[in-house]
């Protein structure tokens, strides 16, 4: 799994990423889908010392923003992240919609079923104002698809974190004013 391009230096370390579900189709479909990508990002951010700074989780693609604290390890964290994920989300689909399996049925080496597309998107942050049409863009994407009517409505996205942040909410986000 890569990226269009690899063109960042180790230096750059906030990165705006979107990665789409194989075919774009509707593999993330509920509580337990969106849980299994969280939980893979608490352990992936603690293996290569990463924070959130915002995500959306969609049906067919998530968006977010993370931000490496000492070293950039954008590749590996996303081949794991996505290695891993993928046989969450096969073994949970084959339990609850095996149907689906037939969909996203991919032989190729040991492979033989695919969640996600194999390249990613990433965009380098390199400033606030950057950050926050990124951050934007992202939490609106829920209201663009008609789910919620505003962003903080949408319980898989940063979008309440951001909304309520003076309050001092308990999360492990990082808010980007931290960063830039």
């Amino acid at each position: 799994m890569g990226t269009k391009r690899i063109s960042f230096s180790n230096d750059e370390r906030c990165f705006f990423i979107t990665t789409s579900c194989y075919q774009h189709k509707y593999l993330l479909f509920d509580k337990t889908c969106f849980d299994i990508l969280l939980t893979n990002f608490h352990f992936y951010n603690a293996r290569y010392q990463a924070k959130l700074l915002g995500y959306v989780l969609m049906s067919n693609h998530i968006h977010f923003i993370i931000y490496f604290q000492d070293r950039n390890f954008l590749s590996k964290y996303l081949r794991d992240f996505k290695k891993y994920s993928s046989l969450q989300l096969r073994e949970y689909i084959s339990k609850t919609h095996p149907e689906i399996l037939l969909e996203i049925r991919y032989e190729h080496r040991t492979q033989h079923y695919k969640i996600w597309d194999d390249e990613f998107d990433d965009v380098v942050l390199f400033s606030r104002e950057m950050c926050e049409t990124k951050l934007t863009y992202m939490h609106q994407n829920p209201v663009r698809a008609g789910i919620v009517t505003e962003p903080a409505d949408y319980v898989y996205s940063s979008a309440k974190f951001y909304e309520y942040w003076h309050f001092n909410i308990q999360s492990e986000l990082l808010h980007y004013l931290e960063v830039f």
